[in-house]
């Protein structure tokens, strides 16, 4: 009986050391058929460092698999990548409700210096990826109403990659005044 539970310990202990090689292989690798790896080449992990650019990772899928709060646009000089981000504002999606230049038409205007939602990096990429109703659902408040008051959608499928939409907000951020706390008489 003695030696049967010597010989399974050594045979876990075997398998113990090849499945941590195993898995140090496993996370630099991508996942078989999904074609993205998430932020940091973790598969799944809800504890790595965000974001580089390039991230091929669609919206939904790095929202999924960041912690609230740790989403980090990595352009922080918006002007390298301004343009690319208004290229990609401009395709179907965007520009229909916020107008070609960002100045309004049926969603609010996103260069009047007021964030309905909040400013900072993770609340805008959450709310583009998720839609207002969701962002709230998950316990964000709105912070202030506009003329416009309907419901942000959900755009994270439309947009195919996290780096297409950091590029996106680093383009709102260059036509954006620094953020402001709304008040009454700004928002309409």
């Amino acid at each position: 009986m003695r030696a049967r539970i010597i010989v399974g310990l050594l045979a876990l202990s075997l398998l113990g050391i090849s499945g941590i090689s195993g898995i140090s292989q496993a996370a630099d690798e991508t996942p078989s058929g999904s074609g993205v790896t998430a932020p940091g080449g973790l598969v799944g992990s809800k504890d790595v460092a965000c974001c580089k650019p390039g991230d091929i990772t669609p919206p939904p899928e790095l929202v999924a698999n960041t912690p609230k709060g740790r989403l980090k646009n990595p352009y922080q000089d918006f002007a390298t990548v301004a343009e690319e981000g208004h290229r990609q504002f401009m395709r179907p999606g965007c520009n229909e409700c916020h107008g070609g230049t960002g100045g309004g038409g049926i969603c609010p205007p996103l260069t009047q210096g007021v964030w309905f939602w909040g400013s900072d990096d993770d609340t805008l990429f959450r709310l583009v990826t998720l839609g207002s109703q969701a962002l709230q659902d998950e316990g964000y408040q709105r912070l202030g109403e506009g003329s416009v008051k309907g419901p942000m959608p959900a755009m994270g499928k439309l947009i195919q990659t996290s780096d297409d939409l950091w590029k996106i907000i680093a383009w709102i951020r260059s036509i954006n005044p620094p953020p402001s706390p709304p008040t009454a008489d700004r928002m309409n």
